[in-house]
């Protein structure tokens, strides 16, 4: 899996690169299917900052999450909180289905 981390302007890119991939690799790694994240970290006005994950499975269209928030942190807690709900519908879409329809037509 190739994960891709873009945050200009960030204070500290190499904690930073070390500590999303980490989160990602816990979060995702165990999914074959997935082959690359990027991620995309913006300081937006009012001390807002936005984190945009997005997601290229084997199968499928692209996945993609955003969520703004003061704290980095929540931001990137949220945006991983979205991204699992598309993949619980792209695993059943993708596998799970598969089982299920083939089970209707025996």
């Amino acid at each position: 899996m190739d994960i891709k981390i873009e945050a200009i302007q960030h204070q500290n890119q190499e904690q930073l690169r070390d500590y999303y991939e980490g989160k990602l690799q816990e979060k995702y790694g165990n999914y074959d299917f997935i082959k690359s994240i990027d991620v995309k970290v913006v300081n937006e006005k009012n001390d807002m900052r936005r984190v945009s994950l997005q997601i290229k499975p084997e199968k499928g269209t692209m996945l993609y999450a955003t969520h703004s928030a003061i704290n980095e942190n929540k931001a990137l807690t949220e945006v991983i909180r979205k991204m699992n709900t598309q993949m619980e519908k792209y695993k059943e879409v993708h596998y799970h289905g598969r089982s299920k329809n083939s089970i209707k037509n025996q």
